[in-house]
């Protein structure tokens, strides 16, 4: 009876070790893509960004303003954001496609659209109004330049795709801030407010978004453009930004609910 038992054991071993190693070694090659995609220079960007309190959030609330001010470059952190990320995508994509997208990053055109990505969300960007700029380079465009940037814009998401993540996290953190700050809004009259936005924010967002990739691509032809989009739309791409969306919104709405507890603590003992 032991040695079977044993010996189960040991084939189960068998099993489970080079299943484990190769899952191992799939979220190592996930995450250096992910670096190559310059994916950490994004998380980082976003968390300097959810780290300050929005405009007009002093004139609304002050104590909140001055707890968020405090507490928000202690509590987003890009780090996890990025892990989260690295492990789905190990998970949802092969071998293969993982190793062809090292390929296209780590070298030439790859190479080229991390550094001008990465170059458009540095700290010195943020005064910056690439929407403006993108506009500007958008005066005379030729028919096909344009229709490449829409191209490329769309295989990152539709507007209507993008809006409902957006509103969908400001739901969840403001239905944790209200609950942390004893304020008593119904969840249907939140997601009512919520919801009043989702028009404009796609509107803006067809405005927007093509002008963004316009001022950031601008060095980019119209080829160079377009073979981008082809990696972006591909298997092997829309896995990469399906487990990056995944892991931003499971994280970061983990990060927030947090957050939130910890400003409400703040903001009532500033009012005992």
């Amino acid at each position: 009876m032991l040695r079977n038992t044993l010996s189960s054991i040991a084939v189960l071993l068998m099993l489970t070790i080079p299943a484990y190693a190769q899952e191992q070694h799939q979220t190592a090659l996930a995450g250096e893509v992910l670096l190559l995609n310059g994916f950490d220079t994004l998380t980082e960007d976003q968390a300097r960004a959810l780290s300050n309190a929005p405009e007009g959030t002093g004139d609304n609330d002050p104590d909140l303003a001055t707890a968020w001010d405090r507490l928000g470059p202690r509590f987003f952190q890009a780090e996890a954001v990025f892990d989260a990320a690295a492990e789905q995508f190990g998970e949802m994509a092969t071998l293969e496609e993982l190793e062809s997208l090292r390929g296209f990053f780590s070298m030439g055109l790859g190479q080229r659209i991390t550094a001008l990505e990465e170059a458009s969300q540095m700290p010195d960007m943020d005064g910056v109004d690439q929407v403006e700029l993108g506009h500007a380079a958008m005066a005379e465009i030729d028919p096909d330049r344009l229709e490449a940037l829409q191209r490329l814009t769309l295989a990152f998401g539709t507007p209507e795709e993008i809006a409902a993540t957006s509103l969908n996290r400001q739901f969840v953190f403001q239905q944790a801030l209200n609950e942390n700050l004893g304020r008593a809004i119904p969840e249907a009259d939140l997601l009512a407010m919520i919801i009043t936005q989702q028009d404009d924010m796609i509107a803006r967002l067809q405005i927007e978004s093509v002008a963004i990739k316009a001022f950031i691509y601008q060095s980019l032809s119209v080829d160079e453009l377009n073979a981008y989009a082809a990696v972006i739309e591909g298997g092997a791409g829309q896995k990469m930004y399906e487990a990056v969306e995944a892991a931003m919104t499971e994280e970061l709405h983990s990060q927030m609910r947090n957050f939130a507890a910890a400003l409400g603590a703040a903001v009532s003992a500033e009012n005992i």
